[in-house]
């Protein structure tokens, strides 16, 4: 009878736990926000132990930003530092709260105690770095981002930032320099192109700042600021035959090497049944992140696709084509 009544309760404990585990779970998996709230929710009435109630007000902050509910966002991530003082990730998201709310000595205070926890932390100085920025504090930004690209110098966002940074200053060789650095790590960073187009501009260089609103607008149709300064630079015309030629020698590319697999154009099904029509991929990736699967699909090939032999030149221009796709009728 002893060892029935042992066993009855280490089988409540157990499914109690396994209970709370599987909210727990989903708390952390990036689910619809309402979904990751409610998990969150559930293993907060819980009243788990310190680390697991900590992540679970941490988490749960994170739907609410997703959500767009700044305050309540806020009002999480500080429960969990409550609970959990050391919990990094909470800190971070707590300054990107504080952030978005323009409450900049308060973002710039959570970056720093991130800083102090983990002193190479790269995103805790980027994220101070443009907190200082947008306080129009151009030097201590430069500084931020500096260090963050000593610890980790293929940071994109640090270069773009700093160029932004360096432009506030004046420096506008330096700006370039750090635009340049970004794309050559990133081929697709619109925005580096786009922000390396006004540096141009403001140095009177004028071809070099239309080739880059160009190529900032093949990649992203939305940088408005690249479409109004080929305006200023009377280069508008241009665009529509810029993007259509790149547009035309992705077409070639894909004809050649993907036709026999994916319906490549406008209209049609693909020959291969389950192979993504390449008019349907946009919708599936981010415009700026069509690189990864296209990249990923080309040297990991599956089923009948081939290993092909394509440049970075190549994929970026069958990117530019498959965005294309999207805007005709």
């Amino acid at each position: 009878m002893l060892r029935r009544t042992v066993l009855c309760f280490s089988m409540m404990f157990l499914g109690t736990n396994l209970v709370l585990a599987d909210r727990m779970s989903a708390c952390r998996k990036n689910a619809s926000p309402d979904e990751q709230s409610r998990a969150c929710s559930d293993v907060i009435d819980q009243k788990p132990d310190t680390d697991v109630l900590a992540n679970a007000w941490a988490h749960r902050a994170e739907a609410y930003a997703r959500k767009g509910m700044a305050s309540a966002a806020s009002d999480n991530f500080t429960r969990a530092i409550e609970t959990k003082p050391d919990l990094k990730f909470a800190w971070m998201g707590r300054g990107m709260a504080h952030l978005v709310a323009r409450r900049f000595d308060d973002a710039i205070a959570d970056y720093s105690m991130v800083i102090k926890l983990d002193p190479r932390d790269t995103q805790a100085y980027v994220a101070r770095g443009y907190a200082y920025l947008v306080k129009n504090k151009p030097k201590r930004a430069v500084q931020d981002f500096s260090k963050g690209l000593q610890i980790h110098p293929t940071n994109v966002s640090a270069l773009n930032n700093r160029g932004l940074a360096y432009r506030k200053l004046g420096q506008h060789k330096r700006s370039i320099a750090d635009y340049t650095a970004a794309i050559q790590i990133n081929p697709r960073y619109a925005l580096a192109y786009n922000n390396r187009g006004y540096a141009y501009e403001t140095l009177g260089q004028k071809a070099n700042a239309v080739d880059d609103f160009r190529n900032a607008l093949a990649i992203d149709s939305s940088l408005i600021g690249a479409r109004d300064g080929l305006v200023r630079l009377s280069a508008a015309s241009t665009i529509a035959a810029h993007s259509t030629k790149l547009a035309s020698k992705g077409a070639a590319i894909a004809k050649k090497n993907c036709a026999v697999c994916h319906a490549i154009g406008q209209r049609g099904d693909s020959p291969v049944k389950g192979a993504p029509r390449f008019r349907d991929i946009h919708a599936r990736h981010p415009i700026l992140a069509l690189r990864q699967p296209i990249s990923r699909a080309i040297a990991t090939p599956h089923d009948r696709m081939p290993k092909l032999p394509l440049s970075n030149t190549d994929i970026d221009l069958m990117i530019t084509y498959i965005n294309s796709l999207r805007s005709k009728p």
